[in-house]
């Protein structure tokens, strides 16, 4: 995935430009067909894309960090921080692709979309192992 982030990065304006105007074009012929009467900008569909590829990005990272981790607040702080790491790399990757810029509020929709992730499988795990302990307490009894 940070493979997948760091490629579209380095893409120049022209060619990402074209990936948006793709990806626009077919989710609004998608409302169309639905009949739904809603058009979709590409600064919308950009900013979708970035909050979509971190939240991927921070459900993988949560479920790697998990796997070398016990305690979960660590997991998630793991997750969001490294998650931050690439948000701030892809940044600056866009520095030296031709036509593109470094954007400060780009990495804080990529944060939050870390962030997003993590808190919800944080809440999952909590909700699991709480009725986890819940059951195994009823079959003791």
């Amino acid at each position: 995935m940070i493979t997948f982030i760091f490629v579209n990065s380095s893409f120049d304006a022209n060619v990402s430009s074209q990936h948006s105007l793709g990806v626009r074009e077919w989710i609004n012929s998608i409302f169309s067909s639905l009949n739904i009467d809603i058009v979709l900008t590409d600064h919308v569909v950009r900013k979708c894309a970035h909050f979509a590829e971190y939240f991927v990005l921070g459900t993988l990272l949560f479920f790697t960090a998990r796997a070398y981790l016990k305690k979960l607040l660590t997991v998630t702080l793991v997750s969001v921080l490294t998650g931050l790491l690439v948000a701030v790399i892809d940044e600056i990757i866009q520095l030296f692709s031709k036509g593109r810029s470094c954007q400060f509020s780009d990495v804080m929709l990529d944060l939050s979309a870390v962030i997003c992730a993590s808190i919800i499988l944080f809440l999952i795990y909590k909700l699991v192992n709480k009725r986890s302990k819940r059951d195994k307490g009823k079959e003791n009894e």
